[in-house]
């Protein structure tokens, strides 16, 4: 036969008195109480031993109130659910109540056996899914803190190798007089290259996740870094039959200051689904200044996405396939960190498209993007 063990914190000895009376009568279950007329008793009695729950009157003799002694156990984080006695029941005390995190509350003047009883035992119910609750979701964030160390290791210790085997291709293209042979190599660098994309877009990812990304902004040539990018994507476009374009307009052609490596990583993202989606035409990748600040574009001429599914790849979920397809994007989130970078810089980020009229991916970024961030 089940027993719960309930600590009972009332002063007034007629109340407790009535309170054993309706309780003693149930058959089950046996409550066993335990009386504490002070909280100080109250205190002894939970340091020596365990309670299923606890009745606790809201007017004490000691000077501090029921919820006062609510709050200092914890609240809903106490080792068992608490129930309010209370002889003078308002608006303004249940909602105290509640919110010092009692399970619920009684009023004494329609103190019932079966009112106390039910009390009770869905104060027990609840508090012990709450706590397996609480118990599962530490678990969650602490597998997620695991995968997250687990995914910036291998990122880290993966970028290394790659970055070295970009730069012996590039030795040896210089190297090599036969065609086919530098025709290898510009494979295998490009290969490698998109691993490191991937593994850049990863860390990001991991930081962005995890609240860790912060802006480091420097001043740099906008024009020079565009540049370097274009020419990353320039022998890939050329094989598909697609030309790039990079138009730097007035205003924008000098320094900048923002987070060059951020910025870098966004147009990365951006020419690099330019070009795996296009399969003629050309890509215009743009830079202007503007009332605003600083507008960046890259617009293709491929197939372009149907406006119902821009908001879901913007979105942070990652983008996964439907049967039968083939997962040709990585991780499927480039789109979405370009927006979530941009939103760190201070920016917005928004894409133009219809099916079959390509895709304008633009970044708006303020003027001097990230001072405040580097005054910090």
């Amino acid at each position: 036969m089940p027993t719960l063990n309930v600590l009972v914190l009332e002063d007034d000895e007629l109340d407790y008195n009535i309170l054993v009376r309706h309780l003693e009568t149930l058959r089950v279950p046996i409550y066993r109480l335990t009386r504490a007329s002070t909280v100080d008793e109250a205190r002894e009695a939970i340091f020596a031993q365990n309670f299923d729950a606890a009745l606790i009157d809201y007017r004490l003799s000691s000077g501090m109130t029921g919820l006062d002694f609510v709050r200092e156990l914890g609240g809903r984080q106490a080792p068992f659910p608490i129930i309010l006695l209370t002889g003078m029941s308002d608006s303004d005390l249940d909602r105290d109540a509640l919110l010092s995190g009692v399970y619920d509350y009684i009023d004494k003047l329609s103190l019932t056996r079966e009112l106390v009883d039910r009390a009770i035992r869905f104060a027990i119910s609840g508090h012990r899914y709450e706590r397996q609750l609480r118990e599962a979701v530490a678990q969650a964030h602490e597998q997620a803190m695991i995968n997250r160390k687990i995914l910036s290791i291998v990122s880290h210790e993966l970028k290394a190798p790659l970055s070295s085997q970009v730069a012996l291709c590039d030795f040896l293209m210089e190297q090599y007089e036969s065609a086919i042979a530098t025709e290898a190599v510009t494979k295998v660098r490009a290969c490698a290259f998109r691993q490191i994309d991937f593994l850049n877009n990863l860390s990001e990812f991991v930081r962005l996740e995890s609240d860790a990304a912060k802006v480091h902004p420097e001043t740099f040539n906008l024009s020079e870094m565009l540049a370097e990018v274009t020419d990353l994507f320039e022998p890939a476009a050329r094989h598909k039959g697609v030309s790039i374009v990079l138009e730097i307009g007035d205003g924008a052609d000098g320094e900048v200051f923002a987070d060059r490596l951020r910025l870098r990583q966004v147009m990365i993202n951006l020419v690099k689904n330019a070009v795996q989606y296009s399969d003629d035409g050309a890509i215009t990748v743009s830079a202007r200044r503007i009332d605003e600040g600083l507008r960046l574009e890259v617009r293709d001429e491929g197939d372009g996405i149907p406006k119902d599914k821009i908001a879901m790849i913007l979105s942070h979920q990652t983008i996964r396939p439907r049967p039968g397809e083939d997962f040709d994007g990585g991780l499927g989130i480039g789109l979405s960190i370009c927006r979530r970078l941009i939103s760190l810089m201070g920016g917005v980020f928004t894409i133009e498209s219809a099916r079959g009229a390509g895709v304008a991916a633009i970044a708006t970024l303020p003027l001097g993007c990230g001072e405040n961030e580097e005054a910090a």
